[in-house]
């Protein structure tokens, strides 16, 4: 499937900001810490530990599955942030987001189906890195498009407006501007 029409050119290819990426590996970060600081801690302590012999294996053999699902986990926070992707065309606003490990969803709307759009940040964090969200909502099949925790969302809603309004001078069908 190809996404672009021959004539058209990428403005803008969006993802979520790293901050969100950051986040979500150092908790598993923290959970990786957390069995050798209770190590550490009965080591310390001298903690009195009467192990019958295959308890040793158990306890490995469950550490080592722990160490793997974490490894897991944060693979797949990568994986689903690097494939989640929007894209701003000067034709089309199209929407890329992967659903699951093996469900992605992808989503176009040209960009004279738009009716209206808004930038939200939301919370300390976001105000401070200026990263936030980015609703569109258009006259489609896809009614409702999110850019999530993006960059610098005033500046894409100014760039799509502006875009949005030189596809309607070449779409005479559609004739109320966004307001």
């Amino acid at each position: 499937m190809n996404l672009f029409l021959p004539d058209e050119h990428v403005i803008v290819k969006l993802r979520s900001h790293p901050i969100v990426l950051f986040g979500q590996i150092a908790i598993y970060l923290i959970l990786i810490v957390i069995p050798l600081v209770i190590k550490v801690f009965l080591d310390l302590t001298d903690f009195p530990l009467h192990i019958e012999e295959p308890f040793p294996v158990i306890l490995i053999f469950a550490g080592s599955l722990y160490y793997l699902y974490l490894l897991l986990f944060i693979f797949y926070a990568f994986f689903n942030y690097y494939l989640d992707i929007w894209i701003v065309t000067d034709k089309h606003v199209i929407d890329i987001e992967q659903k699951s490990l093996f469900n992605r969803s992808i989503a176009k709307q040209e960009l004279f189906r738009i009716q209206d759009i808004k930038s939200e940040i939301k919370g300390v964090l976001p105000t401070l890195l200026n990263y936030g969200n980015v609703h569109i909502q258009t006259a489609g099949e896809v009614p409702y498009f999110i850019f999530k925790k993006i960059p610098d969302p005033n500046r894409i809603v100014n760039t799509i407006l502006r875009l949005v309004e030189e596809a309607l001078q070449d779409h005479p069908q559609r004739k109320d501007p966004l307001p």
